[in-house]
């Protein structure tokens, strides 16, 4: 009956479906029936005066977002109307007039809101206006090695507190393994809009497999090709992959997610130091009994030691010096001492004695990578193609990239796609496009210039591109120079910083073309930005706060502005990690 009333299908939990199946499913029907319930909610309100919730999100990945359409679904199938929107279409102003709030939100950068979230927060952290009329509550998600873990879900939940807002229920923060945390956060606000009704199973739906992330597909690697062999710093790979009668589909500006598998001498390595045998059973969550090896290779983070693993390695190692380390005064200092340092490094600094079990008890699981596809599939339609920076230091090396580098060869290689509706190529093929990604940033934007080759598109492109040397890292030198000669890319402006005394990035390209770049925009252009957050998308930022002024004649405070509305706009777009 409730599915009924709130005309919208969704699965419910005990479905007989692979976990991200039931939640692709539950995002896709949500997000379509979110647009179609918006213009009738009021009159089903005023028929049957049902709770109603507003459900904000904001997400740079994709997870929030998806977690967010399913939830949103789910609480539709129990009677409740729900109100669903990403935070940057949603004015801050309208929580005024709002009874009950849901905020999912992660975190991005140094703690910083996604950028889909940083308008709306923009005005909340500003707001003079009480609230004390709303109900709410978030939850958080983001990545416990991080220092900002979960912050712009506590900034959320504080400022919301201090215009004199009711919490709901308490914060909850998740990290990546969000989905039991998550769970158990919609029962309880659910039981407290509906104390009578529990959240119901829902009717069971006819199972349709299509891969995920807790069942992706088996592909096999296609192509391996050295992008930068003449490199002596750098080695940056192509890898194409097979998706022929995979189920799979994906569009330019997506990431496929990888999941890979730890080098086996790592695992002989923490074997030997923990002096576990190879063979002992052990139970995995969601998987039974299986050996120890194959649990660290393919099941548990067994690189980056995270803070719980240094707590666990601190209480048992006779040495106190680690336990000092983990002291909050000496953060800098524990951070200095683990760089470059993997779980295996600590173990050989810190001996400890353990069994199996306590041993995995104290590891993460093992997660995906996501890379941004550097493809279109009209122009490859049985592949996809990622751009990789093969990660190696000393005799340690980078989990996933280095398992498509080194050890895939003609085994499988488990992928998914991870869709990202907020980075897309113009729907309106005339629209000119900027696109800003050096390094492997270059990645989606391959993808992009395919994308309207394919389709025919007339729209100018301008590609920033830079790295070290033109010489040995130019990536994709001879198709991109091509795209230039025919015509398809317009402009590309190129950044070797190595290659002459004085280092040349591509915010120095951005700052000498400021006044073409400015008429650019004012013809419209969408602007995109692809690579490095923790610097590169930061000096980029800040040129184009310069270019506004200089070229746009606006003070520094209206440049921030006039870049904060470009990106509620849609038209300043990011994909930065």
């Amino acid at each position: 009956a409730g599915r009924r009333a709130a005309g919208v299908p969704a699965l419910p939990a005990n479905a007989p479906l692979a976990e991200d199946t039931r939640l692709w499913l539950d995002g896709l029907l949500g997000g379509l029936f979110s647009r179609v319930q918006s213009a009738a909610a009021p009159s089903v309100l005023a028929d049957d005066k049902r709770p109603t919730v507003t459900m904000l999100w904001a997400s740079q990945t994709g997870n929030a977002e998806a977690l967010a359409q399913r939830f949103a679904a789910r609480l539709r199938e129990e009677g409740i109307a729900v109100e669903l929107s990403a935070m940057a279409d949603f004015p801050a102003s309208k929580l005024a007039d709002t009874q009950t709030l849901a905020l999912i939100s992660s975190t991005f950068g140094d703690g910083d809101p996604p950028d889909n979230g940083e308008g709306f927060w923009h005005t909340l952290s500003r707001a003079e206006t009480r609230l004390e009329s709303l109900r709410f509550a978030v939850l958080a998600l983001g990545d416990a090695n991080y220092e900002q873990f979960c912050h712009h879900g506590k900034q959320l939940d504080q400022r919301l507190q201090e215009l004199g807002a009711t919490r709901l229920l308490d914060r909850v923060d998740c990290d990546t393994e969000f989905e039991e945390r998550a769970q158990a956060w919609l029962k309880q606000f659910h039981q407290l809009l509906k104390p009578a009704q529990a959240l119901s199973a829902g009717v069971v739906a006819s199972p349709i497999e299509t891969p995920g992330k807790s069942n992706p597909y088996a592909s096999r690697l296609l192509n391996n090709l050295h992008l930068n062999q003449q490199s002596r710093h750098k080695e940056t790979r192509m890898f194409s992959l097979d998706l022929a009668d995979s189920g799979l589909c994906y569009e330019a500006g997506d990431a496929l997610g990888v999941w890979p598998r730890n080098c086996p001498e790592l695992v002989d390595e923490v074997l030997a130091l923990t002096r576990l045998g190879a063979d002992t059973s052990v139970s995995v969550d969601k998987l039974g009994e299986v050996g120890l090896r194959r649990a660290l290779t393919e099941h548990f983070e067994i690189a980056r030691p995270n803070r719980e693993t240094l707590a666990f390695i601190a209480e048992r190692s006779a040495n106190p010096q680690l336990k000092q380390l983990l002291s909050c005064e000496r953060k800098e200092e524990l951070k200095d001492w683990l760089w470059g340092r993997q779980f295996a490094d600590v173990l050989q600094a810190f001996p400890i004695e353990c069994s199996a079990a306590e041993l995995l008890g104290a590891l993460k699981r093992l997660q995906p990578r996501l890379y941004s596809i550097a493809s279109s599939a009209k122009a490859h339609p049985e592949e996809v193609h990622l751009t990789v920076a093969a990660v190696r230091y000393g005799n340690r090396k980078g989990v996933s990239s280095t398992f498509l580098a080194d050890r895939v060869a003609s085994g499988e290689v488990p992928v998914f796609v991870q869709t990202s509706k907020h980075f897309r190529v113009p729907g309106d093929g005339d629209v000119p496009m900027i696109m800003i990604g050096p390094g492997t940033g270059v990645a989606p934007f391959r993808g992009f210039l395919q994308e309207r080759r394919a389709r025919g598109d007339q729209g100018r492109n301008w590609l920033f591109f830079g790295e070290q040397h033109a010489a040995s890292d130019f990536y994709y030198r001879e198709e991109l120079q091509g795209m230039q000669h025919d015509g398809l890319l317009t402009q590309l402006s190129l950044a070797f910083s190595r290659d002459q005394p004085q280092k040349i990035y591509v915010q120095d390209r951005i700052r000498e073309q400021g006044a073409e770049l400015w008429r650019w925009l004012q013809d419209g252009a969408q602007l995109y930005v692809c690579g490095d957050a923790s610097q590169m998308a930061k000096d980029v930022d800040r040129v184009l706060r310069e270019v506004a002024q200089e070229h746009g004649g606006l003070s520094a405070e209206n440049a921030a502005d006039y870049w904060r509305q470009m990106s509620e706009q849609k038209r300043y777009l990011r994909d930065v990690y």
